[in-house]
């Protein structure tokens, strides 16, 4: 799951999507509890920050900063997922579904097309992609 926008964090849309929740509409906005409707409850869920710098996320090379842009994010994001199903492989052969809002918009097609791309040259699925949503580009 992606939230996207330049040089914002991914952490909203964990509280709206997460299993702890502590907006103002269930609770004073200063307390967390648990989330009824979370989507862990029915999934894995993977939050990704990104492009590098945004968030908690961070970059071992400056450059990246300054150069970085849309293409770049989905190649260094299709990377990480082949990084993470490396460390994680029982999750290798689950459905994987990209989802965003917000400035992600321009990143999910990008990624999906990636994997499905890399799919097809390694003549394997090596991401099992299933679908791709994203709302408010």
């Amino acid at each position: 799951m992606l939230l996207q926008c330049p040089g914002c964090s991914s952490l909203c849309l964990w509280s709206n999507a997460g299993s702890l929740d502590h907006s103002e509409r269930v609770t004073d906005g200063k307390t967390l509890h648990r989330n009824p409707y979370a989507w862990n409850k029915v999934a894995n869920v993977l939050f990704l920050e990104s492009p590098g710098g945004v968030g908690f996320s961070y970059t071992n090379t400056t450059s990246d900063l300054k150069n970085s842009g849309d293409k770049m994010t989905a190649d260094d994001n299709y990377v990480f997922l082949l990084n993470w199903l490396k460390r994680f492989p029982e999750y290798k052969d689950r459905d994987f579904y990209i989802l965003g809002e917000s400035y992600v918009g321009h990143y999910v097609p990008q990624l999906a097309h990636n994997i499905v791309r890399h799919n097809k040259l390694e003549n394997k699925t090596t991401i099992n992609l299933k679908g791709s949503s994203s709302a408010r580009a």
